[in-house]
């Protein structure tokens, strides 16, 4: 069966997933969140596919955040029901953060509580000028409380976040960019290009190594230096008798492009 919610796709070693749910502003309904996660999981299966590509449809809207109508119902009034829909924005994040393959979100117009949440647990992001990142939870009683790990980790500055969180302030595509939220702002007639250009380029690196970087990267966040460096040693190595790891040091001296091993997508 088709999704009803989002549109995949398969250009080369790319994955790419199109968020395509209009008319609620693509937010995380349990569908589009089960939809997604499951296109993620595919793709993190594939061994064809190195790195996986989050748009939207819409032209004006990336993600709007968590689905306030299922969240307001009689039936959700309930204490049971309510912790079930809040881990529905979670249970992406995690999708994205466990999955092996690189993820990166190109984002256009509003990307907004669990939206800007969306795009800040990708590991690569490239924003539009229109982009506009907020989180306006503080204004219906809420507290973007599953989206703060990513800025956490995310972001220059704790206060300037704060803020956002207080406020519910909306700020601009260059400001998110100084605050090391988005990677880079890009013309939005360039968006799609542009975050298919770095898919591509990252893409064409050792599969083995890239899923192997993804995984050391996260782990170190979390180690105190002395031990980091203990593990960088360990992973270092490792890699440098890989086969990869051989076979892309031989060919630097030999001066030819690598040729790298697929891996079996397990």
């Amino acid at each position: 069966m088709a999704p009803k919610t989002i549109i995949v796709e398969k250009q080369n070693s790319l994955g790419i997933i199109r968020l395509n749910h209009p008319e609620k502003r693509n937010a995380m309904s349990l569908v589009l969140v089960d939809e997604v996660v499951q296109g993620l999981q595919d793709f993190d299966r594939d061994p064809e596919v190195n790195t996986v590509v989050i748009l939207s449809t819409h032209p004006k809207v990336f993600c709007a955040g968590r689905d306030l109508d299922e969240g307001s119902t009689r039936d959700a009034m309930d204490i049971t029901r309510q912790r079930e829909l809040s881990e529905l924005p979670p249970r992406l994040f995690l999708a994205i953060r466990t999955t092996k393959k690189i993820v990166i979100a190109g984002v256009n117009g509003f990307a907004l509580a669990g939206g800007l949440g969306l795009a800040a647990w990708c590991d690569l992001v490239v924003a539009a000028e229109n982009a506009v990142f907020g989180l306006p939870e503080i204004n219906v009683g809420l507290f973007p409380s599953v989206v703060l790990p990513a800025l956490g980790f995310n972001t220059a500055s704790v206060k300037k976040c704060l803020e956002m969180i207080l406020t519910g302030e909306r700020i601009t595509a260059i400001e998110a960019e100084k605050l090391g939220l988005i990677n880079v702002v890009v013309p939005p007639d360039r968006l799609e290009q542009s975050t298919l250009e770095l898919a591509h380029k990252i893409a064409a690196k050792s599969p083995a190594t890239l899923q192997v970087a993804k995984k050391t990267f996260y782990n170190m966040l979390n180690m105190e230096p002395v031990q980091a460096t203990k593990y960088g040693v360990e992973v270092t190595s490792l890699l440098a008798v890989s086969h990869d790891g051989m076979e892309g040091q031989r060919a630097f001296l030999e001066k030819r492009g690598p040729r790298w091993q697929q891996l079996d997508g397990k």
